[in-house]
């Protein structure tokens, strides 16, 4: 009976000790492991050169200078970099700041003079890792291309896509033929417009067919006229019916007597593709190629236009500039 007794005590004092054991275990066990969060230094200078990129920084306006001294953690140079006068470093310093969004960074940033010359600097895991001077000079450009858009519109971009479109910070033209869904829209558009003549023009108040009678012609390029007004560019497609039609000659002189003068379509640039693929490279190809020569004003579909929309912005944040269409009227 007794060791049965002293068994029982033995075991209720191992149970007490493994529970002491697994809590002490538990508790130093959490206090000694540490994860600490760091991203390396090459892994910040190329995100940070990727902005550069973005901002189509050129390679000759970074400069690395070397430090004499070791004051700077494990820095062994810092950045020198020429920004010129367009763009803005307190934007740029906002999309590097966007860049590193959820890393273990911290970004601290000082202006030296007003609304220009910055230091920047990223910190990882407490240690200084990239340290640049960025510094506005008037003696730098970038190099750009210019353009334009004319956007075609139907019936099937409705008032809310128009509301979309009017948020963008993009300057493009609307075209389209007279229609009633045209006519309709005019009080609701904030930007300006184009007026095709072609043969998609199937509204009866505006049609013109050279089967109708010279009258009915003249009253119906009257309400054409009406309708969008004498101060707008009227354009004519070289490809239609009606351009080599017998009754062209009487359009023509109809809109000249009113001093307004028909345009040919040719003077825009079509921006098309038979895919989204080739849009996109046909689109890059025109940014490159267009760099410090004459701009063009492309014609594009509504569709077309909202899928060019990202890297249009990336390409005036590289320094492209979208201007009004020019076309001499």
């Amino acid at each position: 009976m007794l060791i049965k007794r002293k068994l029982i005590y033995a075991l209720i004092a191992l149970s007490i000790l493994l529970i002491i054991g697994n809590v002490l275990l538990e508790r130093y066990s959490k206090d000694k492991v540490v994860i600490v969060q760091e991203l390396s230094k090459n892994k910040i200078e190329e995100e940070f050169r990727t902005t550069l990129n973005d901002y189509g920084i050129a390679e000759n306006w970074i400069t690395k200078v070397s430090l004499k001294k070791k004051t700077y953690d494990s820095l062994d140079y810092i950045y020198k970099i020429k920004f010129p006068l367009d763009i803005s470093i307190a934007s740029f310093i906002k999309d590097v700041n966007v860049s590193f969004v959820n890393q273990p960074v911290d970004i601290e940033s000082v202006e030296k003079k007003n609304y220009s010359n910055s230091e920047l600097k990223i910190f990882s895991n407490n240690i200084l890792k990239l340290d640049a001077n960025l510094i506005h000079t008037r003696k730098i450009k970038r190099e750009f291309a210019e353009y334009g858009f004319v956007m075609e519109i139907d019936d099937r971009v409705d008032e809310e896509a128009l509301n979309k479109l009017s948020k963008l910070y993009i300057n493009y033209d609307f075209a389209f033929v007279p229609s009633e869904y045209s006519s309709d829209i005019l009080d609701k558009l904030r930007s300006d417009y184009i007026v095709l003549i072609n043969d998609d023009i199937n509204d009866s108040r505006f049609e013109l067919d050279e089967d109708f009678t010279k009258q009915r012609l003249i009253n119906n390029i009257k309400e054409i006229i009406i309708t969008y007004g004498r101060r707008i560019i009227y354009l004519i497609d070289e490809n239609s019916k009606i351009y080599n039609s017998k009754i062209y000659s009487l359009i023509k002189d109809e809109f000249e007597k009113r001093e307004i003068k028909i345009l040919p379509l040719s003077y825009l640039t079509p921006l098309k593709a038979d895919s989204e693929k080739q849009l996109v490279s046909l689109f890059h190809f025109y940014t490159t190629s267009l760099r410090g020569k004459k701009g063009e004003t492309f014609l594009i579909t509504y569709n077309d236009f909202i899928t060019l929309v990202p890297l249009i912005e990336k390409q005036l944040k590289m320094g492209d500039r979208v201007v009004k269409p020019k076309l001499d009227q």
